[in-house]
């Protein structure tokens, strides 16, 4: 019978082989592919992704604090500006809102503030007493948006100085207008959350918003090609990215800054990829925020009712594709997609800037990233269909244009991507051009492919329309109604075809 030593040495040199067993059914981490291989891997991904006009942008990950890969590709969108390289800055859009949360919490580090206060504790006139800061935070707040107040503003074109939505608290209390909902009673996305953060920071710091930001953080991170978009500072962000999307006759349609308007706090950042790699960092090593903080802003919120959403303090935490931790948040404003993810599992981390309207690219290439590291299968990019489909427009009559899309629509497995809004686009562009004809098979393959969707029979409605046939145009109508029976604009729409207007 072994002794008892003898025993605790076996138990000691099985106990790895027993853990590595085990790891997998308890969501371990995957192994990962080597950096090099990896790198090779991730080259060939975004080149072809690039190749079928999909990838157009800046692009790094990360393993182990050591960048791993780095490469741009595509076109930085305006005439004078010539190739993408690693060293432009784009518009990172919704990452904006970490920044935003992390000057809070140092604040709160400082004692200048608490997250549970009140917001009316820190922006007098706030007409809304049972908010907090930590509602803010997490999207719980239910506080009324204000976005649709700034757009009405902007298309009016009555203002002279620039809009830097720093009167929100006055928006808000002007439009007596109630909460979304009881606060901490439901998620519910908001930019004007953290528009109102912002003007926080400025109240309690004492400092403009944009000039916390640069002296807390980008200064001390060596965060050299960071800034906030200001009126003062537009013309001098350089090699600068200018957000586009292509035309359906192939030409570029510029999709960049609105000209006077600036979302501080909820947006507005402009940053390179080895900059948001410097950020990514500091977070996790108590440079950014401290350790107990860091742990908070990535705990998942809970509502009144005890539900937990994976949200912390402007960071998802929804698992990867591959069932691995992630904090992550995506980034959206005009042309630009950004996405900046990290798996702490493995030490990875994957920084993504577009500028061409590409939106769902980042979130495909993001989880692309995942798998090439951990040697899983991933899916190519296919090509969006609407650039085949020009060249087609050109030398094709309206029945083989027919025919051939009805051909790509059956293809098993499918050879394009479908995007609906561009070939929305393209339908009406062949309208406007009276080629009617054309542009019925562009709208009728667009819906049969999206065949839920509501402004795909809304365009088929107007193609059938612009070809003289009421009757058909009536019918997509009707159908508009049977999947949104309680649809105003489906209600208007048949009512205005029936009517003859």
């Amino acid at each position: 019978m072994p002794t008892r030593s003898a025993l605790s040495a076996a138990i000691r040199t099985a106990l790895p082989r027993l853990l590595a067993l085990a790891l997998p059914l308890a969501g371990a981490a995957h192994a990962q592919v080597p950096d090099a291989d990896a790198a090779t891997a991730l080259q060939s991904y975004f080149s072809q992704c690039h190749a079928v006009h999909v990838c157009n942008g800046s692009f790094l990950v990360a393993r182990d604090g050591k960048v791993i890969y780095a490469a741009a590709f595509g076109d930085a969108g305006a005439a004078d500006q010539g190739p993408l390289t690693t060293a432009h800055v784009f518009d990172i859009g919704s990452i904006s809102k970490q920044f935003t949360a992390a000057a809070i919490l140092r604040l709160t580090e400082r004692g200048k503030l608490r997250v549970d206060d009140a917001v009316a504790d820190h922006l007098p006139g706030f007409p809304y007493p049972r908010m907090t800061l930590r509602q803010l935070l997490t999207h719980t707040s239910g506080v009324p948006d204000v976005m649709a107040y700034y757009t009405q503003v902007l298309r009016g074109g009555k203002f002279t100085a620039p809009l830097m939505a720093d009167d929100a608290v006055q928006v808000l209390a002007a439009s007596g207008t109630a909460p979304k909902s009881a606060p901490g009673e439901r998620f519910e996305y908001s930019n004007t959350g953290y528009l109102l953060l912002a003007q926080v920071v400025a109240h309690v710091s004492g400092l403009p918003f944009a000039s916390f930001l640069q002296r807390e953080f980008f200064d001390p991170l060596g965060m050299s090609h960071t800034r906030v978009r200001m009126p003062a500072n537009e013309a001098a962000i350089a090699p600068r990215a200018y957000g586009f999307t292509p035309t359906s006759d192939g030409q570029r349609r510029p999709q960049d800054q609105i000209p006077g308007f600036y979302m501080l706090g909820a947006g507005g950042i402009y940053s390179t990829a080895a900059d948001l790699l410097l950020w990514s960092k500091a977070l996790r090593d108590g440079k950014a925020m401290s350790v107990s903080s860091w742990r908070e802003a990535t705990t998942p919120l809970r509502l009144n009712d005890g539900s937990s959403v994976p949200y912390g303090f402007g960071l998802g935490l929804r698992a990867s594709p591959l069932q691995q931790p992630r904090i992550e948040h995506g980034g959206h404003w005009r042309a630009f997609k950004a996405d900046l993810a990290r798996l702490p599992a493995q030490d990875i981390d994957v920084v993504l800037l577009t500028n061409n309207g590409e939106d769902d690219s980042v979130d495909a290439a993001r989880d692309a990233v995942e798998a090439i590291l951990a040697g899983k299968p991933y899916s190519p990019v296919k090509e969006p269909i609407d650039w085949p489909l020009r060249e087609r427009l050109q030398r094709d009559n309206a029945a083989t244009l027919r025919r051939w899309l009805d051909a790509q629509r059956t293809a098993k497995p499918a050879r394009y991507d479908v995007p609906e809004d561009k070939l929305n686009d393209i339908g009406y562009r062949l309208i406007e051009a009276k080629q009617v004809d054309k542009a019925l098979a562009v709208m009728r393959f667009n819906q049969e492919t999206h065949p839920d969707s509501m402004n795909a029979l809304d365009s088929l409605a107007d193609s059938y329309l612009a070809a003289g046939d009421r009757d058909d145009a009536i019918a997509q109508a009707k159908r508009m109604l049977e999947l949104k029976p309680d649809s105003r604009a489906a209600q208007e729409k048949l009512k205005a075809l029936v009517e003859g207007k």
